[in-house]
Parts: C-alpha cells; structure tokens; sequence
C-alpha cells in the first residue's frame, strides 16, 4: 500500500511540476507575441467615384502589413470598383516583403480585371518601381486627381 500511496505522490509531484512548465511555456509564448513586430501601417479607404477607390497608405510597408492591406482591399473592392487607387504620400517606408506585398494585390486585381494606379510616390520608390518593372503593370501618377482620371479612361 505505501507504493501505490508513494506512486500517487510521484504522480502528483510530477502533475504538479508539468502544470509549472506549461505556465512558464504560455509565459514564454505571452512575452514572445508581444515583442513581435506589429504592422506599423493605417490604410484608410475611400471611394472617391463610383468605380474607383483609393487606399491611402500610411507607415511602412513591411511583410507584417499583409493583413491591413488585403483587409484594405478588401473593403476597397467590391462589385463596382474598376480601379483601385494606392496613395503614397504617406508612405514612410517600404522593403522587399512590401514589393511582394504589391505583386500580390496585382495579382488579385488582374484576377478581378481591375486597374491598380498610385500616386504620392517618392523619386526613391519610383525608381524602385523602375527596377522591378512594376511601374509597367501599375499606373504612377503625380496626384490623386490625375491617377482617378486615368482609371476611368478605358
């Protein structure tokens, strides 16, 4: 009787010190999402006519705007919308995951057969656009006025 008693205690001592790990592993995985890196990205959406939408870009385009960005599209894009409008004139910072970032949104609204235009772009970001070639595939403006009359002509 006293093994079967010293076995309950070593179960429950061992019980007692997973319960203790497990804690400090949730402590772990606490601390560790709240020192990843957040989107340090706003994107505001408007329609500015009927069929056109423009996301005004705020921060840095980054991998970790993926979610703004598509949430952006997303309400940007429905039905109607012919051309989705990029303003980066609040645009802080963009590397190569924000590059991709942008591959995929163009991909989308090709897929929607949708235009996708900017304007508010940095001579830096234009010639990073140069480079890529994604400047054949997206419309670069100098305003808003000029990008919204070139989505609706065609």
């Amino acid at each position: 009787m006293s093994g079967a008693a010293h076995g309950g205690e070593g179960l429950h001592a061992s019980l007692q010190s997973l319960r203790g790990e497990y804690e400090g592993v949730r402590e772990l995985e606490r601390k560790r999402r709240n020192d990843m890196p957040q989107a340090q990205v706003t994107m505001d959406v408007r329609r500015v006519e009927g069929n056109v939408s423009v996301i005004d870009v705020k921060g840095e385009l980054t991998a970790f705007a993926e979610g703004v960005l598509m949430d952006a599209y997303n309400q940007a894009s429905d039905g109607r919308v012919r051309a989705i409008v990029l303003n980066f004139e609040g645009l802080e910072y963009m590397n190569s995951s924000g590059i991709g970032l942008l591959v995929t949104l163009l991909i989308r609204v090709n897929r929607e057969k949708q235009k996708l235009l900017t304007y508010g772009l940095s001579e830096h970001y234009r010639s990073i656009f140069q480079i890529t070639r994604l400047d054949d595939a997206i419309g670069i403006h100098d305003s808003e006025e000029e990008a919204v009359r070139a989505a609706n002509a065609a």
